[in-house]
Order: structure tokens, then sequence, then C-alpha cells
């Protein structure tokens, strides 16, 4: 927009030329001059304001290498169960595939990549000061775990996923997650090493709750979704088996799109329109790791120790990651964000209650659920695609 703007001011521009820039202006592509009638090139518009609403615009306008792109698509879809990729720059939609049966109003499934969601709600209520800090003690919300040796666990610590709290992988199985978690044990002192544990993060709808006084489900429809610009009454948000119980560790279906709109967020450092959703020192902090970590307020940091290489990545990016392939990846420097979704049956009049029959399916498409009678689809290989965006500049 600021070349645009440039030629709009520029008093010697002839009449063809005052034409060209109004239709520039109006498609924000370029359009016939005066005399021969040939195209003029696009004019990258990498450092523009951020678009809000999703507008499609070809690659080389936002200043991206199309044959780059479609490389990089490429590499994604070599894994046949992908069913959407969704490539964003500044607010702009500037590549998008999907897999053959379907398109951008079908849903897709968040698995983990809701922690980073609701870790962005402990923000807000941080924002609105129901909760004093992330250094603010969780038994003081957790009061079960007052006088226990949980006590001292700060939110900090379980943002971090440095809580300590285990995980044996049973939480997904009760019927009460939460109180599943809440007695989650131990297995080593809190502060002292990173492990990841879904019961720590499914006590982010408890926290949530007895700090705002809003279950989780309401308090990030109207806090973070609705803010952003998604209809929540388009938005299936999962609770535990006991229909009571939000799932704050997992489970978020909508649309590919509405999963970007989430990353611009955070690529505008919790700004949405003029409106700071989340604050910008939540977000720094969110997407900040300790020297020789990769993982901050639930993001992943894709660093050398990430991929335990002895040399680091070309770029770097941050990402939410969840169960079977589901991505948002940031590329903060390059205001980039990329969603990759693996194909997803779910019958949304079956409701978001979960059960042995209804449930967030990616294992389908995964060919990885216990009745699978075939070998499970690999992911595409992710240090690759590390490189494959870094040559989208």
């Amino acid at each position: 927009m600021r070349s645009k703007t440039r030629d709009a001011l520029n008093k010697s521009r002839t009449l063809s030329g005052l034409l060209f820039c109004v239709c520039a202006l109006l498609t924000l592509a370029s359009c016939g001059g005066g005399g021969g009638g040939d195209s003029a090139p696009p004019q990258p518009e990498a450092n523009t304001t951020a678009s809000w609403q999703l507008p499609r615009r070809e690659p080389a306008v936002l200043g991206v290498s199309a044959s780059a792109m479609d490389a990089m698509f490429d590499h994604i879809f070599s894994d046949e169960a992908i069913q959407v990729a969704l490539l964003l720059r500044n607010g702009y939609v500037i590549g998008e595939r999907y897999e053959d049966g379907y398109d951008r109003e079908d849903f897709t499934t968040s698995w983990s990549v809701a922690k980073s969601f609701y870790g962005a709600t402990i923000g807000i209520a941080i924002d609105e000061e129901w909760i004093e800090s992330v250094d603010q003690r969780a038994s003081d919300f957790i009061t079960e775990w007052q006088g226990t040796d949980k006590a001292d666990i700060s939110i900090r610590q379980m943002l971090m996923m440095r809580g300590g709290l285990g995980d044996d992988g049973n939480v997904y199985y009760q019927a009460n997650q939460t109180a599943y978690a809440i007695q989650t044990e131990l297995v080593n002192e809190p502060g002292l090493r990173f492990l990841y544990s879904n019961p720590s993060s499914q006590l982010f709808g408890l926290i949530i709750e007895r700090a705002t006084g809003l279950d989780a489900h309401t308090y990030i429809r109207t806090k973070l979704l609705s803010p952003i610009g998604i209809d929540t009454d388009f938005v299936g948000l999962w609770l535990d088996g006991s229909g009571n119980n939000p799932l704050t560790y997992c489970c978020i279906d909508m649309r590919a799109e509405d999963f970007v709109r989430f990353g611009l967020l955070f690529l505008n450092d919790g700004m949405w329109q003029g409106e700071q959703v989340v604050s910008a020192d939540y977000v720094q902090q969110s997407l900040s790791s300790d020297d020789g970590g990769y993982y901050g307020y639930q993001w992943w940091h894709l660093n050398n120790n990430y991929f335990s290489t002895s040399s680091p990545p070309p770029i770097v990016l941050w990402a939410a990651l969840g169960l079977d392939g589901q991505h948002i990846y940031l590329w903060r420097e390059e205001r980039i964000a990329l969603v990759v979704m693996t194909k997803y049956r779910h019958l949304r009049n079956a409701g978001y209650v979960l059960s042995a029959s209804n449930f967030p399916n990616t294992c389908t498409g995964r060919n990885s659920c216990p009745t699978s009678s075939t070998d499970p689809i690999g992911q595409f290989n992710e240090r690759r695609l590390v490189t494959f965006m870094a040559a989208l500049r």
C-alpha cells in the first residue's frame, strides 16, 4: 500500500498513471496503464498494514515467490493425510491448497494446537487482573493442591511445561478429566525441567473458571475468538465425557481460516484492528524460551534443540502443534503464518461431548485408528518444511 500511496501523491503523474493508481488501490493488483496496454508487474506489499478480513492476493503482490510457495505446498501434500494448507502474509491469504473433496468451509480440529489458544486466555485473564501474574501460585485457584507437594507450582511453570506433573497418557480416557488432572502426581521437582503434560494444560480450564467466574469455553468465546472475527456459532469446543469440563489441552473445531486468525493475532503482538486482545508483553513471553529450550507459553520454538541438530534451522519459527499433524507456524520477522491440518471426520450434529464413538477423528485420515487395517500415513518432514519456508522470501 505504501508504494501505491506514493504514486497517488506524485503530482507529476499523467492521467493514465492516475487511473492506474485508482485501479491498484481498488484491486491491490496491477492494471493496464495508458499507451501500450501492457500490465504493470505486481508491486510487493510485504510491509503494509495487516488486513483483518483475510482477502486473497497473488503471492508476488506480497513479495513471495509463487514457485517457492508451490514447492512448499508440494512438500506438505507429500503427506497424503493432509486436508488443507493455508499461507498468510500480513493478513492476506496468498496461497491455499485443499485435498480433493474439501474446501475452505470444512472444519478441521486442533488437538493440542488448542493449548496455545487456552494459554492465551490465561494471558487475557492476567490482563483483566483476574490473575495476578504468571508467577502466582496455581494452588490459589486449584485449592485441592494447597498443603501438598504441588502447592508452590506457579502458573508460569505450568505454561512452560515445567510444573513437574507427569502424563501417563490416560487423561483423555477419563470421564472427568479435570478431576484426574488434579490428582496427577509430580514426577520431578517443579521448575526443574521441561516435561510435556496434558493434565497440566487441562487444569487451565479450572484456573480460568475459578479466577474469572466463567467457564473456559465461555471465556475463550467472548475474550479471544469473537474479538478476532471468529463466528463462535461456527466453532466446536469439546467437553470431556462427563459433559461438564471444557477440554483445554485439546480439541477446538474450526475452519483453517479461523485458526490462521489466531496466528495473525500473535504476529501482530496481540493486537486486532486496534484492540489489544492479548497484551504485547504476554505475547512476547509466550514466544520466548529459556536458553537452549524449545518451548514458551504453550508454543513450540523450532530451533536446533527442537530438531535435535547441531546447526540451527535457516529461519526461526514458532508453532502450535497437535496430534496427527495439526500445525500453526509463525514466522514473525516476515509476518507469515502457515496453517496445516490433517483430514478430519466429525458430524457437527453429533455434538462435542467426548465418547468412544464421538471424538475428534483424524485417525481415519492417518490410518492410525485401532481398527485401521493398513499402515499409518507418515507426516511430512518438518525440518525440510522450514527450508521450504525460508525460500519464500
